[in-house]
């Protein structure tokens, strides 16, 4: 008996995008790194520190995304 061949495709496209922030909180001032994919890049408005925990109001620029998500180009 032989087994059905599989195939693979991994599609040559950037899958994660790291952005750095620094925490607006000037007593603070931590370094956050995130990791975003695709779909989060779209949905993306801030993040907590994870120092001290507040909430910073963010959006990634076009500068940041690859090229070949040019579909985000809405964002700013």
């Amino acid at each position: 008996m032989t087994s059905p061949k599989s195939k693979f495709y991994f599609p040559r496209t950037t899958l994660v995008i790291e952005i750095d922030r620094r925490c607006a909180v000037a007593d603070c001032r931590q370094r956050n790194s995130k990791g975003l994919t695709r779909t989060q890049a779209i949905e993306y408005r801030g993040f907590n520190c994870s120092e001290c925990e507040s909430w910073n109001d963010d959006r990634v620029s076009q500068s940041e995304l690859p090229d070949s998500w040019n579909e985000l180009k809405g964002i700013h």
